[in-house]
């Protein structure tokens, strides 16, 4: 999109010139003097204006059909919202797919035929803020994901970034499709130092968290899938997790019998008093290791579905923060993984996902930027702000040596605004000589 640099002044911000002189004069002082805060989140790129979907042909009626689930998805992947196809307000956008078409293409892998359609983003986003729906832009938190899972024999294994399985897949693709940015480890001899399957198994947020900082993410997310069962399962000579915080002890689950009414038989007293816990906390009281409420939920589990998925995601910028904790239970477990990435991403969308205001909701803010040494840095910072999701239009007010001031008129409201910028480093909020932001909106730009 081709930006307009330089617009003249408005007769009332002459009025106004000589007040706003003073205030840059004071900002170009500060900058000079000030420092920056380094709290930007790690971020990528994601893709939203193009669709894939699988198709069984290429006919004219398939392409049409696989045009509207196309848009359909990058309506997900834009919104943030699982549901959004639900709502009426979309459905002229749904219905009229071919408007916004703007290439297409058909590509084959491992034998399943796709279309790949490429959609005009813009058009779609000014029609969604018509329609006051929310616009989450492509910019979006990096996160890295623990995933260990235990097959029939008790034997748990850690999901890493080389893993070809149909469950490693699945996560692939549905980062792909919600447009999250969603990373595996290495499980390299750097991470194995720090982390195993024991602590992932465990969930310890602590721990996650700390084995995570290689990867400079923003959420650190905690899987562990299990089959469910009511056999007799013994684990035999289990890891030793990395923390020293534990002591091994032997592990033995008695059988859990069903009784006719398909509730669970609780074991007897002396089956419970041979419980041992495979790994206990040294301060940790001597006692049976499941209670009675747990063996029905066990058994519960286990007439529910074949598998359960417990899962957690957490703040890595503000510690072990525990954002959501949550078990979904399924047959199928690629289906289950899917559905953690959903909710994954649906708290993302309502998180970052900008809101348009009607009418005078709207709101005006100014935001100085330093470190512009050159014309083209202008262009660059103005081309930047007016590709936020959060911004519909910015103009620039005034430039003063390196610092350009901008007028934007946003979308949502400032605090979106600072999210926004938050995810990026190319700009920096700046503080003072105590380390603390400066009144107002700030920022260095980061070449």
């Amino acid at each position: 999109m081709n930006m307009e640099f330089v617009k003249s002044l408005p007769v009332p911000e002459f009025k106004n010139l000589r007040k706003k002189m003073s205030v840059l004069t004071a900002g170009l002082a500060l900058l000079m003097g000030c420092s920056v805060l380094s709290v930007a989140f790690a971020s990528s790129t994601v893709e939203l204006a193009t669709g894939k979907v699988p198709v069984e042909n290429r006919a004219s009626r398939t392409l049409s059909k696989g045009t509207r689930q196309a848009i359909e998805q990058l309506l997900v992947r834009i919104t943030g919202q699982q549901d959004i196809n639900d709502y009426q307000a979309v459905d002229t956008i749904r219905q009229n797919a071919n408007r916004y078409l703007r290439a297409y293409r058909f590509t084959e892998e491992q034998g399943q035929l796709y279309l790949v359609a490429e959609f005009d983003r813009d058009l779609i986003e000014s029609e969604l803020v018509r329609l006051r729906m929310p616009i989450w832009g492509s910019r979006r938190p990096d996160a890295l994901l623990w995933l260990v899972v235990e097959d029939d024999e008790g034997e748990r294994r850690i999901v890493d970034d080389g893993n070809t399985s149909a469950l490693a897949q699945a996560v692939r693709q549905q980062t792909v499709s919600r447009g999250v940015p969603l990373a595996l480890p290495l499980m390299d001899i750097d991470d194995t130092l720090t982390i195993n399957g024991y602590d992932v198994w465990g969930m310890f947020p602590e721990q996650l968290v700390n084995a995570a900082k290689r990867y400079n993410v923003d959420y650190v997310l905690g899987a562990r899938l299990y089959p469910n069962r009511t056999r007799e399962v013994v684990y035999r000579r289990p890891e030793r997790p990395v923390s020293s915080r534990f002591i091994p002890e032997p592990f033995h689950l008695p059988a859990l019998r069903l009784n006719e009414f398909g509730t669970v038989e609780l074991p007897l007293p002396a089956e419970m008093d041979a419980i041992e816990m495979c790994w206990v906390e040294k301060e940790a009281d001597a006692g049976p290791v499941f209670t009675q409420e747990e063996f029905s939920t066990i058994a519960a589990r286990a007439r529910k579905g074949r598998y359960s998925l417990d899962y957690l995601y957490l703040a890595a910028s503000q510690g072990a923060y525990t954002v959501t904790h949550q078990t979904v239970i399924g047959d199928e477990p690629a289906q289950l993984i899917a559905g953690f990435i959903n909710d994954y991403a649906n708290y993302l969308g309502q998180n970052f996902a900008i809101l348009p205001g009607e009418g005078d909701a709207a709101q005006s803010v100014s935001i100085s930027v330093g470190n512009l040494s050159s014309l083209a840095a202008v262009v660059a910072v103005q081309a930047y702000l007016q590709n936020l999701s959060v911004t519909d239009n910015v103009m620039l007010i005034q430039q003063q040596g390196m610092v350009s001031t901008f007028q934007l008129n946003l979308l949502g409201n400032e605090q979106d605004l600072r999210s926004v910028l938050a995810l990026d480093k190319q700009l920096q909020p700046l503080t003072d000589a105590f380390g603390q932001p400066l009144e107002g909106m700030h920022y260095f730009w980061s070449q």
